[in-house]
């Protein structure tokens, strides 16, 4: 009798502990230019005549974004599902390595991707503060980097 007393209540207790292992943070994208959040970064795009680019993130200041967290390479879908929201086609956590006083990040991505593409540079802390299960990030549109070098998409003749 005693056990079966007991069922119930464990049952929802580990109902409401494994719920909350999967809890994720919510993550913010800053409108704030890059001047704004004073980051020191570039990103040069190399066409290898291919169909494919490579894209060179160098980051030189984190600037109001100490630490960074995570590098974050994405292409969004196209189209949006059937219920109106957009997935990622693909997102990865690009690696970075030191060259100097800077981290520099490449990806190698064939060029109708990299016209999609978008880099966020994500943090838990912004000016110092954190937030628990939140989290910010910088998006870096690649489609600019691509016009600026003169390697965007040109109409067919």
């Amino acid at each position: 009798m005693f056990n079966r007393k007991l069922h119930l209540p464990l049952l929802a207790f580990s109902v409401i502990a494994l719920a909350a292992c999967f809890a994720w943070a919510e993550g913010f994208g800053l409108g704030e230019s890059k001047e704004e959040l004073e980051l020191k970064y570039d990103v040069k795009v190399t066409d290898h005549g291919t169909g494919r680019v490579t894209i060179v993130l160098t980051l030189e200041d984190e600037g109001r974004l100490t630490p960074l967290t995570d590098i974050q390479f994405g292409i969004p879908a196209e189209k949006p599902n059937e219920r109106g929201s957009y997935y990622s086609d693909l997102s990865v956590s690009l690696a970075t390595r030191k060259e100097g006083n800077k981290r520099v990040a490449r990806v190698h991505v064939l060029k109708e991707l990299a016209e999609r593409a978008e880099i966020h540079l994500s943090t838990r802390h912004l000016d110092g503060k954190a937030e628990p299960l939140t989290y910010y990030f910088h998006e870096i549109p690649i489609a600019k980097y691509l016009k600026e070098s003169g390697q965007s998409k040109k109409p067919a003749k």
